[in-house]
Parts: C-alpha cells; sequence; structure tokens
C-alpha cells in the first residue's frame, strides 16, 4: 500500500500515477547522415553541388504549405519570433486563450535555431563535391494546438535536411480529454488536475496511455505538419522515434486546502532537505557531470537553500 495514502488517507480524496511531460524526437535514418544524404539525392537526381539549392527549394515548399496550414485553421499567418530564447509555449498559451480556441491548431510561429545538417564542399581525394555535416542555423516550424484525442500538444520541425522532428504530449493534457469523452466531471487548471468525479476511471485511463502504438500515433501527425514529406523524400522514407523525455508523476488530491495545510510544512520541509541541485538541475533540463555536479556549461546558475526566519512583532515609530 501507498505509504503516505496510508498515513494521510483520511484527508486525501483520490491520487492518480501516470505520464506527465512526454517528448519524442523523429529522424530519417537513411539520410541522417552525410554519406547517406548523398546516396539519397543521387537517387534523386541531384548532384552533391546543387545541394544548396535543393534544400533551399524543399524548406520553402515546407514553409509556404505550412502558411497555408495555419491560415485555413487558424485566420492568421505564420508568426515569427526573432529570438531563439522566447517561450513558444506561452505564446500559444496566450494565443489560445486570446481567440477561445477549445480544440484544433492554435497557431504556427517560426523561429531561427541551431542546427545539424550538410554542407557540400569539394573533396580534393574524390576530385568532386561532397557533403560534409556541420551545425548551423535554419528556420524551424512551432506548431501548437489542443488537439482532440490528446490535448495541448506541440511540433517543432526543422525545415532544413535532415527534417528532424519533435512531438511534445502531455499525460494530464490527455487524460483531460479521455475523461471528457467518458462524460466523466473533472477540475483541472492548467497542468494540475484538481478534483475527479470517478479515480478509478482516471487511473484507469492513465494506464491504457502506456498500451498505445506510439509510432502510429506519432506518423498520424505528419500529415498536417509535413505533407510534403512525400514529394520531398519519396514514399519510402519513414520516421524513427525516440523517447527523448518524459515524466512519471503521481498526484496526491486532499479533501481541501484546510486539509493540506495541516501538514504543508512537512512536505516543504521535505522537499528542501531532498530536492539536491543536482535533482533541481535535471529537472531544469540543465546538463550535469558523471558525479552529479552542474557542468560548465549549466549556465545561468541555480541555487537552493532554506532561510530560518525568527518570528517577532514590529512596533511603528511615533513621531513627535
Amino acid at each position: 500500500m501507498d505509504k503516505l495514502l496510508h498515513k494521510l488517507g483520511g484527508i486525501i480524496k483520490g491520487s492518480i500515477e501516470g505520464f506527465d511531460r512526454i517528448v519524442f524526437k523523429g529522424i530519417l535514418r537513411p539520410i541522417a547522415y552525410a554519406a547517406g544524404m548523398q546516396v539519397f539525392l543521387r537517387g534523386r537526381g541531384v548532384l552533391n553541388k546543387n545541394y544548396k539549392d535543393w534544400v533551399t527549394e524543399q524548406s520553402a515548399a515546407i514553409i509556404e504549405t505550412a502558411n497555408q496550414y495555419c491560415r485555413e485553421n487558424c485566420g492568421m499567418a505564420i508568426q515569427y519570433i526573432p529570438s531563439c530564447h522566447e517561450r513558444k509555449e506561452e505564446l500559444a498559451h496566450i494565443q489560445q486563450k486570446k481567440a477561445g480556441i477549445e480544440s484544433g491548431l492554435i497557431g504556427v510561429w517560426s523561429c531561427v535555431e541551431s542546427c545539424s545538417t550538410y554542407r557540400s564542399t569539394y573533396d580534393a581525394a574524390a576530385g568532386c563535391p561532397q557533403l560534409r555535416s556541420e551545425n548551423s542555423r535554419c528556420k524551424h516550424l512551432y506548431f501548437y494546438c489542443d488537439h482532440p484525442d490528446y490535448g495541448f500538444k506541440s511540433i517543432r520541425l526543422q525545415t532544413w535536411s535532415p527534417y528532424s522532428i519533435q512531438i511534445a504530449l502531455n499525460g494530464r493534457e490527455w487524460l483531460r480529454r479521455s475523461l471528457d469523452k467518458e462524460k466523466c466531471a473533472c477540475l483541472v487548471h492548467g497542468n494540475k488536475v484538481l478534483h475527479i468525479e470517478d479515480y478509478g476511471l482516471a487511473q484507469r485511463l492513465l494506464d491504457s496511455q502506456i498500451d498505445t502504438r506510439w509510432e502510429k500515433m506519432l506518423t498520424g501527425f505528419l500529415k498536417d505538419v509535413f505533407p510534403t514529406m512525400t514529394q520531398t523524400l519519396g514514399p519510402g522514407m519513414t520516421y524513427t522515434w525516440t523517447l527523448w523525455q518524459s515524466e512519471w508523476a503521481k498526484d496526491y488530491l486532499f479533501e481541501s486546502p484546510q486539509a493540506l495545510n495541516t501538514c504543508k510544512d512537512d512536505f516543504l520541509r521535505h522537499a528542501m532537505m531532498t530536492g539536491t541541485s543536482d535533482r533541481v538541475l535535471r529537472y531544469m533540463g540543465r546538463p550535469v557531470d558523471a558525479n552529479g555536479q552542474p557542468h560548465p556549461l549549466a549556465n545561468p546558475e541555480l541555487m537552493t537553500r532554506v532561510n530560518l526566519w525568527q518570528d517577532g512583532l514590529r512596533y511603528p515609530s511615533l513621531g513627535g
């Protein structure tokens, strides 16, 4: 039995456990390395020296179809973000609230960001241009929507070869949509579940997420964000998916704020004592070394600390 439920079962009305944030990355393995890209271009009748012209043309087609998709589904063009440090998800939430979008595409944003791609350079040994891997920058497209089955989700597509893609879902958003279909009342605030009419049903729905046919689901998202895929890459190219990030969370829902207040101090003390710096860094997506110490590239610095404040009284001064 859950120790916390055993100890505090009298003031906890329910608990759920399952996926929170889930992020998948997709790569096209045949063109994920320079030699493979050269073989692909040869099959398409494209010379290595013409690689840049070819990939520029494909990128323009991807952006144009995305712009058309955005206009047709939310009445506006792709919105350009000048800084890669801008939080796109916050912009999407603001747009969703402003437009009152409950389901469907929220918007598409574009931003020039770092990427892994290729460059055609002359190779003296080969006597002709060859493709070389390089770190560069190109335009990325961010698609945000509130899916009728999976809730709020995002897709990030690199518009330059090798067209890597990233899809982010949220298990709690997914649960919300599933509960709606089951006509089970629930109260949510952002990503937090505050009340569920049937906790047993909610847990069964969360458990069923594990059995999802992930490849079929993820591939199904491509038709809207990368409709030119067959035109660009041919009919035989498919993505290989990797679970890049996953968060598994357990939520305890208390009877009332007053019930939680009776043990809140103990929870906070436990969190501060066990929430060590390496755990905080990992949670925030910052790099740590093998010993759990902050990596030199972990910037800005994150710190945790506990302060003890003495209670007292303050008397106002009386003017003469």
